[in-house]
């Protein structure tokens, strides 16, 4: 009996020092598995699912998963910055989180707290952060704004060198026109009634007297003759009047043409002035000019930063569908609160974000956060507040507000334009912007009170009145007053800026431009009228052979009526038909 106790005690023995190794084992493995495989684990998904997310390397130095407490550690998270590789958009020294294990059995993941520290922005990388053949989800450089206007005065020879002026293509075509009427009526002389038909009709005349003279024989014989003579002169003073009344036309449509000559000198000077906008109305936006660069470079990348995290606002309305097609679940992920701190060029700059998560839907409450800063180096109070509710993807609403107090400008290059470069050295600011996207529109509003500015403006030896004077009028600039707004998408977006700039310089250069642009204008005249006076002046001496034409079609109809009365009147007819040897009822036929 005791013999089978001590062989049974044996048997328990040796079971348990074999369960217990093999748990011994298991948890080896598993502390094995935990320490060699699960922070890495984590480490490759932060890493992958994040250079995803950026279109940029995103790296992590270490990470660490613990159960007891239950929470996750990350040490070094550098974000690339995609438009520039070798640096980062982001670099946090630290991020500690801790996890409610009681959540886990119904498939979510809750962090009550997360420590987000040592936060710094625009650090340098070691080496490069692209990833071939992986782009940014957005291309930042896009949308370039307007730029400053040209305020080169124009070189009126250079001008005339290159445009075809109205006035001369006037005046070639007309004298085209007037060679080719000239060369047609001196045609139509010829075919005109002219010396030899006067020198045959003198002839008919002169032998109608010599028949007048044989007596009554020849008296009879006579009428028929004079009646053709006399249908024969009438038809052609009649062809010499159409003939007359057909050049007074011609000759009026071209001195029509030539005075439309005249004034085109005057349209060529204004076109010309306009296609080279030499004009007040250029300054009518100087603000979009000066500061809509950098401001448009503002909000390209707020909006190619947008575009890239807001997916992931909405990743659990799209793994909801799938899901619901594959059977799967999958967890569903908030983080309650992440505390913040940030290190600025003006010191540290702190706040909190609430529900991060992709499943708003799920948790039932929009992302909010709140930052900011007081007596920051150079910044006497920054803020910034938004939220970012994605309940209903298909009805978000986006909502950010910034403001900053007393933040010092400095070395702010505004135009690089050749002609006219404009910096801000230094200057002071109150900044307010209001930004709202409700599903794809897109509006943003801002206001800005700028003081104590010192502008540098203009180059050294610039000979340009223009630029000189509008140098003069931005150097003088202590306060300004602005205004932004933003509509559209986050896609497509228009920028309007507007400030005392406008007002500033188109009072103070406007009179200088008037100035430039009437001597401009009268070089112009003065140059365009040497080119095509003396043009003008032949073309009106070409006109003027049309006198000559006039002259002897009014010569021909001359000798013809005259001759007509020579025969009517104190000639031929009297003598052949005189009256008192007419019988009694005979009337003469014409």
């Amino acid at each position: 009996m005791e013999c089978h106790r001590i062989s049974k005690d044996g048997a328990i023995m040796k079971f348990f020092k074999f369960g217990l190794g093999a748990l011994l084992i298991i948890i080896g493995v598993f502390v094995v598995f935990w320490v060699f495989v699960v922070d890495r684990l984590i480490e490759n998904v932060i890493e992958e699912k994040g250079t995803e997310m950026v279109g940029a390397l995103v790296e992590v130095e270490h990470a660490d998963l613990t159960l007891f407490p239950s929470g996750l550690t990350l040490a070094r998270l550098q974000v690339t910055n995609p438009e520039n590789p070798m640096s980062n958009a982001l670099d946090v020294s630290r991020i500690a989180m801790t996890m409610d294990i009681l959540p886990l059995l119904w498939r979510q993941v809750i962090v009550e707290e997360m420590s987000v520290e040592g936060v710094r922005f625009g650090t340098e990388r070691q080496h490069s952060g692209a990833v071939p053949g992986l782009k940014p989800s957005k291309d930042s450089s896009q949308q370039s704004l307007m730029t400053l206007p040209a305020f080169d005065v124009p070189d009126i020879q250079q001008i005339l060198e290159h445009e075809n002026l109205e006035t001369v293509k006037l005046i070639d075509a007309l004298k085209v026109d007037v060679a080719r009427e000239r060369e047609q009526w001196n045609e139509r002389l010829k075919e005109l009634p002219g010396k030899a038909q006067f020198k045959e009709y003198k002839q008919r005349v002169k032998q109608l007297k010599k028949e007048a003279k044989g007596g009554i024989d020849g008296l009879l014989g006579g009428v028929e003759d004079i009646q053709a003579l006399k249908k024969d002169i009438e038809r052609d003073i009649t062809e010499v009047k159409e003939a007359q009344r057909e050049l007074k036309e011609t000759i009026a449509s071209l001195k029509s043409r030539f005075e439309q000559i005249k004034t085109a000198p005057q349209r060529d000077v204004q076109r010309l002035k306009e296609k080279y906008h030499l004009s007040p109305q250029g300054l009518s936006n100087l603000s979009q000019a000066l500061f809509g660069e950098t401001f448009g470079s503002w909000v390209r990348q707020g909006a190619a930063w947008y575009e890239r995290f807001i997916p992931y606002l909405e990743q659990g309305d799209s793994k909801a569908v799938e899901e619901s097609s594959s059977g799967e679940e999958d967890v569903d992920f908030l983080i309650r609160v992440a505390k913040v701190s940030a290190m600025i060029e003006a010191g540290e700059f702190s706040g909190s974000v609430h529900n991060i998560t992709p499943n708003q839907a799920v948790f039932g409450q929009p992302l909010t956060f709140t930052f900011q800063g007081e007596a920051l180096k150079g910044i006497e109070s920054l803020r910034l507040d938004g939220r970012l509710d994605h309940r209903q993807p298909n009805q978000s609403s986006d909502q950010f507000e910034f403001q900053t107090k007393g933040f010092k400008l400095h070395n702010m290059a505004l135009s690089e334009h050749d002609s006219w470069p404009v910096s801000l050295v230094s200057g002071m600011a109150d900044v307010n912007v209001n930004v709202q996207l409700q599903g794809h529109a897109l509006t943003a509003k801002g206001s800005g009170n700028l003081s104590q500015l010192d502008f540098s403006a203009g180059s050294q030896g610039d000979s340009n009145p223009l630029t000189t004077s509008m140098s003069q009028a931005v150097s003088a600039i202590t306060h300004l007053k602005m205004n932004a707004e933003v509509t559209g998408t986050v896609d497509d977006y228009d920028i309007e800026l507007h400030s005392d700039v406008d007002g500033i310089l188109r009072d103070a250069a406007g009179k200088m431009i008037n100035n430039v642009t009437r001597e401009f204008s009268q070089k112009l005249q003065s140059a365009i009228t040497e080119q095509t006076a003396k043009p003008i002046e032949n073309l009106k001496k070409t006109l003027g052979g049309f006198g000559e034409i006039g002259g002897e079609l009014t010569d021909r109809l001359a000798q013809n009526d005259a001759l007509l009365k020579d025969l009517l009147s104190q000639g031929v007819g009297k003598k052949i038909l005189p009256k008192k040897l007419l019988p009694d009822g005979l009337n003469l036929p014409f």
